[in-house]
Formats: C-alpha cells, structure tokens, sequence
C-alpha cells in the first residue's frame, strides 16, 4: 500500500535524498539496520494549521567496529556527507546505538523538514 499523506511522503524524500549520497546505505525501517549504516527513525512534528506541519526527523549514522577514533573519524565523514548534501540538519551529538544485542558507535542528528498537503480523512 503506498501512502500518500505529506508526513509518508516527507518521510519517502529524505530517504531518497540520502540515497543518493555515494557510500552511504539507508534505512528506514529497523529490522533492515546492519551497521554501518544510517537509520531514519520516525519523527517528531509541530502542527501550524490544517494543512502545513514541521517534522523533526531523527537521523542516526551508525558505525562499526570499536568506538575508537577510527570509528569515530568513519562516522564523522558520513555526518560530513549529509551536511555536505544540503538537508537541514540542526545539530548532532555522539551515542550509542545498540541493535540485536550489539552496541554501536553512532552520531544522533535531527533534520528538520516542512510538509504540506491534504490529510487523508
């Protein structure tokens, strides 16, 4: 079933912007994560009127091996592609991502989007 509604569709977008981005693998859906890896999680949204709402999309780069600086340098470069891809990231901060058992090294970030249209009734 393809969902047309503008926090589906908003969602869809970012995941296809992101897969354009060369050496990156993404995912939106959690049973997909294999590390290394970034993850579009289900987001947070502010309404303004009937038809018009901000969406605050959590946005996970996750590494793998060691959370050494090596690790650390590997994610960094991924946090630079998505910044560099020009989506509006408005902050980051290391984590652990934890997934199966395992923890991971990660970067948290947020990006935030507007999305506009016609709720399904």
């Amino acid at each position: 079933m393809a969902y047309t509604d503008p926090f589906n569709v908003g969602l869809d977008n970012l995941v296809a912007s992101l897969g354009t981005i060369t050496g990156l693998r993404v995912v939106d859906d959690p049973k997909f994560i294999n590390p290394p890896c970034v993850f579009v999680d289900a987001p947070s949204f502010t309404a303004y009127n009937f038809n018009i709402a901000e969406m605050d999309v959590p946005v996970q780069i996750i590494g793998v091996g060691p959370a050494d600086l090596n690790g650390l340098r590997a994610i960094l470069a991924n946090v630079a592609k998505v910044l560099a891809h020009n989506v509006a990231v408005t902050d980051g901060q290391p984590a652990l991502f934890s997934t199966g058992g395992q923890d991971f090294a990660a970067y948290n970030m947020t990006v935030k989007m507007k999305v506009q249209g016609t709720w399904p009734s």
